[in-house]
């Protein structure tokens, strides 16, 4: 099959309702912020995601509230505690842990195991609306040089990607407002910030969750389980691996992560830790007209899902970072591209008709003229915020 390889962010979420409130979370033992917390009404298919200051807006209702991270104990929140306080304490599930290392496990079986027997009972695969915020940053030498963030809706016909059809028949994306956006270039570098993106037809394809088992499947290689680490609901498995395409190693997989359900049957989420093993690639600049090197370094991408209220799940958010250098004979630069799409809020059993955006042109090239902006309806983090005051 063919291998597809891009990059995603984080960002934090807010749904349209008339009341809202900023929480704080914190470690309880380090007391430090805690990003990607995710903190939504489970009975409402609503919620939203703290940023790396660990703050989150959030609407005020009469639900009960959770508060889940991967690496923290769950946390359930009535609504008089939510609107009297304005910070939470969630405690490391390292405390709580029984960590098992086990060599035998057949990972790659778990996988297939999923994939052909429990994936259409454990996850959502009829047609849904997501409500969400796509965002995506681009810094050269550790200078932001592109912010852009936008509201969205995007229908997904079916949880199941299909490689034989394309994938604007399978999705659809209306954009509803632009946040903010912002592109500057810099002086002395060969990055543009107007050059780099990674296409929506491949951004889309990877959050389908039975793509990365197929290469997971079909083309990682020489699993070795680092550990694996037993919680009352979840078996995380740390583990090492090789992709291979046509003999030829993609990346190496160091110290990825996959959280499985306490019975193995479905995934709860993914990050994978990518090294590449490629060497520099001669490419040539459109822009500067210069010719240049390029290579990709490590990729991370996450994968995260919630259940909705009819017990299937779903995704939550995905995210990814992708660090690559390009050289000429004068300079060496740095890039983090970084995008992300967070889900606000799902409605199944709907169906999208028309969108407004080409899944073949980047998001920010790729803007309705009549579109408006409105309030932005994310925390900014203290960086961001200087970026966009400059």
């Amino acid at each position: 099959m063919k291998t597809l390889i891009t990059s995603f962010l984080f960002c934090v979420v807010y749904t349209g309702f008339s009341q809202s409130k900023e929480l704080v979370i914190l470690d309880n033992t380090s007391k430090k912020p805690i990003d990607l917390v995710q903190v939504f009404y489970p009975n409402l298919d609503t919620g939203s995601i703290t940023n790396a200051d660990g703050k989150v807006i959030i609407p005020v209702l009469e639900n009960e509230i959770i508060a889940s991270h991967i690496n923290y104990i769950e946390k359930k929140l009535t609504s008089d505690f939510f609107k009297q306080k304005d910070t939470l304490f969630l405690i490391p599930k390292t405390n709580q842990l029984d960590e098992v290392v086990i060599y035998n496990l057949d990972l790659k079986q778990k996988f297939k195991a999923i994939l052909e027997n429990s994936y259409l009972k454990q996850y959502a695969t009829k047609q849904i609306i997501h409500k969400c915020t796509y965002k995506e940053t681009f810094s050269v030498n550790d200078s932001l040089s592109r912010l852009f963030q936008t509201q969205l809706d995007w229908f997904s016909k079916n949880s199941l990607y299909k490689t034989d059809i394309a994938i604007d028949k399978q999705n659809i994306i209306n954009l509803e407002s632009v946040d903010y956006s912002k592109i500057i270039g810099l002086d002395n570098s060969l990055a543009s910030s107007k050059a780099a993106y990674v296409e929506n037809e491949i951004f889309f394809q990877f959050t389908h969750l039975n793509l990365l088992l197929e290469l997971l499947i079909n083309l990682t290689e020489d699993y070795e389980i680092e550990s694996i680490q037993k919680n009352e609901n979840t078996n995380n498995v740390y583990f090492n691996a090789t992709l291979k395409q046509d003999g030829k190693i993609i990346y190496n997989h160091n110290n990825s992560l996959v959280v499985f359900d306490k019975d193995y049957k479905a995934i709860k989420q993914l990050k994978f830790n990518m090294i590449y093993d490629t060497d520099f690639e001669d490419d040539f600049s459109k822009i500067y007209n210069i010719p240049f090197k390029k290579k990709t370094e490590s990729h991370i991408m996450e994968l995260s899902f919630n259940k909705l209220k009819n017990g299937k799940y779903s995704i939550s958010y995905h995210i990814s970072k992708l660090n690559c250098t390009i050289k000429t004979e004068k300079n060496t630069d740095r890039i983090v591209s970084e995008q992300s799409l967070f889900v606000t809020e799902s409605r199944s059993g709907k169906k999208l008709k028309k969108g407004n955006i080409d899944f073949y042109q980047p998001f920010y090239k790729n803007i309705p003229n009549n579109l408006k902006n409105n309030v932005v309806k994310i925390l900014l983090t203290e960086n961001e915020k200087e970026f966009l005051e400059k």
